[in-house]
């Protein structure tokens, strides 16, 4: 039995203000408030999906751009890794190095946006809309590892009302997106987002669980979702507005869940607007649960943008030596070592010294503790070189197993994805085209969240399993981890930047 090494929080992500990166590199004892990424040795890596074209931010406010590179998935019975990797005996001449901390500056985008991150209050992050807690609601930790997620109890009419600025949202398109963890909910209407003028048709904004399905509605102009909420788990919710089509949606962990072409806009341009409570009925109907970063946009987004909200669990692209997060979570990381600037894969990667490795403070990775559920484990390298040069995909499920690769090239660049599924099990790509497959196996997790580790182990080798490991010798470029199984033709995509 593996050795339970690390364990982590919580997860959720959002977005909205693309990000300005200036910063020269990353140096021993570098924070950035999660990992960048080493492939030789890595103890618990997980799965994110990167959003290309999009903005987004995190409890930190932070977002950038992304591209394709190195990648891990994780999803329910699902996991990929695909990522960018060069070898290397010796440190490439073209590297440079630098002692300064990774920094970053963010842009609002103008327009109308607003991002509740719920750490410890109802602030607004981007266009002060704040709001107050009502009945006195209480914080636990985020999915996310840092920060806060509220604690609301229905019983108790707890919310939060947002009445310092009128959020419009009468006549124009919007999408509203939030993580809840659902508690023992009983067919009532449990309230996520709402604004009420009256209760009339066209004036009452209500984003809730109705019969525990999701349900997103103008009052006597709805649309209700077709899957029924799992209780205690987190989960990614979405209600998405076209203006133009008149077109009302809900979307479920990424997954569209209900459509419907609706009969008019929506009207409202008055009452407060309430997170974790609907006024559908009159009066509160309150959510039973936690929820975090809650955000609102005034554009409908595309399927794509949701996915990846939903399931892109980190991105880094190394640009600059940065360590922080382009995905929607702002899960930053923190280098030990001495860390090297070199041309990548794609604009920059990061080369690593013997010893050096990037690694977390705390524990981000919700989904990697979850049976089944791509991506769990102990102590496990999940991407490892052999002392022949293979490379090897690792799991827990009681033992280890794991899929054996080809022995890669030294001084090249060579993309390696990783996915897994209960269904598929581990399958290995190299350079776009699977390589080696376990078939369907189970994973047995820690039931904690967890941590990641790249370039190194931190001294585990010898009870993290498969009990090898060691420095790794090169560079890393474009990590990406999702929390669900990517398809061959994504790692293809990934591979091709």
């Amino acid at each position: 039995m593996p050795t339970s090494t690390q364990a982590v929080a919580t997860f959720l992500p959002r977005q909205y203000a693309p990000l300005q990166e200036s910063t020269s590199s990353v140096s021993s004892q570098t924070t950035v408030k999660d990992i960048t990424v080493n492939l030789d040795n890595v103890s618990e890596i997980p799965s994110n999906t990167s959003n290309t074209n999009n903005v987004g931010i995190s409890k930190n406010g932070i977002w950038k751009k992304a591209l394709i590179g190195l990648l891990i998935t994780v999803a329910a019975g699902a996991v990929a890794v695909p990522l960018a990797l060069k070898f290397a005996t010796t440190t490439p001449s073209t590297s440079t190095t630098s002692t300064t901390a990774t920094t970053a500056t963010t842009t609002i985008v103008p327009g109308s946006i607003a991002f509740w991150s719920l750490d410890n209050n109802g602030l607004d992050l981007y266009n002060n809309y704040n709001g107050n807690p009502v009945g006195s609601p209480t914080y636990t930790t985020s999915f996310l590892g840092y920060g806060a997620a509220i604690n609301l109890v229905r019983s108790s009419s707890q919310y939060i009302s947002i009445t310092s600025r009128q959020l419009l949202m009468n006549s124009s398109s919007f999408t509203i997106e939030a993580w809840i963890y659902p508690i023992s909910f009983t067919g009532l209407d449990y309230g996520i987002f709402g604004q009420c003028q009256a209760t009339t048709t066209n004036l009452c904004l209500h984003f809730m669980a109705r019969n525990n399905q999701l349900y997103c509605a103008f009052y006597f102009n709805d649309i209700q979702g077709v899957t029924t909420l799992t209780m205690n788990v987190w989960t990614h919710v979405a209600c998405v507005y076209n203006a133009a089509t008149l077109t009302q949606q809900v979307w479920l962990n990424g997954v569209l869940d209900g459509s419907r072409t609706g009969s008019s806009l929506y009207q409202g341009s008055s009452g407060a607007t309430t997170i974790g409570a609907t006024f559908n009925p009159g009066s509160a109907a309150g959510f039973n649960g936690y929820m975090d970063q809650v955000s609102y946009i005034a554009r409908a987004k595309n399927d794509t943008e949701i996915l990846n909200d939903a399931t892109l669990y980190v991105y880094y692209s190394f640009d600059s030596g940065s360590l922080i997060d382009g995905g929607p979570n702002g899960i930053n990381g923190t280098a030990s070592g001495t860390i090297t600037i070199i041309t990548g894969r794609v604009n920059q990667a990061i080369q690593f010294s013997s010893g050096a490795y990037v690694s977390y403070t705390y524990a981000p990775f919700y989904f990697l503790g979850i049976n089944n559920n791509p991506f769990r484990s102990w102590c496990v390298h999940v991407l490892v070189m052999s002392s022949t040069g293979n490379i090897n995909a690792q799991l827990w499920n009681g033992g280890t197993v794991g899929a054996s690769g080809p022995i890669l090239p030294l001084n090249s660049w060579t993309h390696i994805g990783y996915t897994y599924s209960s269904t598929n099990g581990i399958r290995l790509y190299i350079n776009g085209a699977q390589v080696a497959t376990t078939g369907a196996i189970s994973f047995a997790a820690s039931g904690s969240p967890m941590y990641i580790i790249f370039g190194n182990d931190d001294g585990r080798t010898s009870y993290c399993t498969p009990n090898y490991g060691g420095s790794f010798n090169g560079a890393l470029d474009e990590f990406y981890l999702y929390r669900r199984e990517l398809t061959a033709s994504q790692v293809l995509a990934l591979a091709n930047p």
